[in-house]
């Protein structure tokens, strides 16, 4: 009886809090610098008062810090507020770190440019010329060959 009130509870999955959507979107190409960043998440966040458990920074790449303010988190959501003023042509990178409600930590970050191509990372092919090296040949030759000798001599075995 024990055991079939243990089935009966149900069960809660842990997960941890997942990105739903970004504001700006994960490598957009923009004209001019947002007023605002924002994240929204699968969970809603912990929030204590008086500590910064949740966090979000915003960066050249490979540059300054930009200095946000007024981050704010409600529900599901973290934003903050980005200064008007004129910022460099580039890739920006806002790095986040929350703890969902149910002690979750989460930490990631996103990229967007401004002004300029968003930082993809993309195979780089290279052209070859169709011929495999000799070593590599010379090692596929001996292992055929080796594979025919056992084959032929495994077939006279069993006549």
């Amino acid at each position: 009886m024990i055991s079939l009130a243990v089935l009966l509870v149900p069960v809660n999955a842990n997960a941890h809090a997942g990105v739903v959507s970004t504001s700006p979107p994960q490598d957009q190409v923009l004209n001019e610098m947002p007023s605002e960043i924002s994240i929204t998440f699968s969970e809603e966040l912990l929030t204590i008062a008086g500590q910064a458990v949740n966090t979000l920074s915003l960066t050249a790449f490979d540059g300054p810090p930009v200095e946000i303010s007024e981050i704010t988190v409600s529900g599901t959501q973290i934003s903050a507020v980005v200064p008007a003023g004129e910022y460099a042509p580039g890739v920006y990178e806002v790095v986040y770190r929350i703890v969902s409600a149910d002690g979750h930590k989460v930490s990631d970050s996103f990229t967007f440019s401004l002004n300029a191509p968003a930082l993809i990372a993309e195979p780089i092919l290279e052209k070859g010329d169709g011929v495999i090296p000799a070593p590599i040949a010379a090692s596929i030759a001996i292992v055929l060959a080796l594979g025919g000798y056992l084959a032929l001599r495994a077939s006279k075995r069993r006549s």
